[in-house]
């Protein structure tokens, strides 16, 4: 059997990925979700856990095993070279993960969603990119308003993406999310084109 083609979607901060894999799950498209399945995997797999430990401190981990969260933020967030360690541990987890994830689908395609795809030099291992895309001032307001902190905190975490032009320019197909115009037709096209490219693979 042809292994499903790998999609890789990806997006800045606030354009609305999920929102968007949601309706891609609807119409049967397997997603595996990177930021949450990197939440998992820092709890509970072993090998991460320990590399995480020895890197950062037991502190890393509560007395019942969980991810102390409040306590790696402190640690990495606004601490560049910190940060990049942390992240030289998580991704290679979360690629063995995806990767053993995608080889067990059934599905013409599959959808990878990560807002950095990018950013961390991983799109050459896709077969092709879907951006999401939604104007600046439009996912300030939907990032302030969905965790609750201010314009300076979002702006932050937008200066560590690539520009909206960048990533729309590198990306294979484009669903403009902006709340004019309608997302599901964009979907509808885009899983049409991947499904007649799958075939054609």
């Amino acid at each position: 059997m042809t292994p499903p083609l790998r999609i890789g979607i990806t997006g800045n901060i606030g354009a609305g990925k999920t929102t968007v894999c949601r309706e891609f799950e609807r119409l049967g498209v397997p997603v595996y979700y990177a930021d949450l399945r990197a939440k998992l995997l820092m709890r509970d797999d072993h090998q991460l856990r320990t590399a995480i430990s020895k890197r950062f401190g037991e502190q890393s981990y509560t007395t019942d095993g969980e991810l102390n969260r409040p306590y790696l933020a402190e640690r990495v967030f606004g601490h560049e070279a910190e940060l990049a360690d942390l992240n030289a541990l998580v991704h290679p987890a979360v690629a063995r993960d995806a990767a053993a994830w995608h080889a067990a689908q059934h599905h013409p395609y599959t959808l990878h969603e990560a807002a950095i795809l990018y950013e961390i030099g991983a799109s050459g291992g896709y077969d092709r990119i879907v951006v999401v895309a939604c104007p600046r001032p439009m996912r300030i307001q939907r990032v302030m308003l969905r965790d609750g902190i201010a314009r300076e905190a979002v702006e932050s975490r937008m200066a560590r993406q690539w520009t909206d032009a960048d990533k729309e320019a590198a990306g294979d197909y484009l669903i403009v999310n902006d709340g004019v115009k309608l997302i599901l037709p964009q979907i509808l096209r885009t899983d049409r084109l991947l499904r007649e490219l799958a075939v054609r693979t």
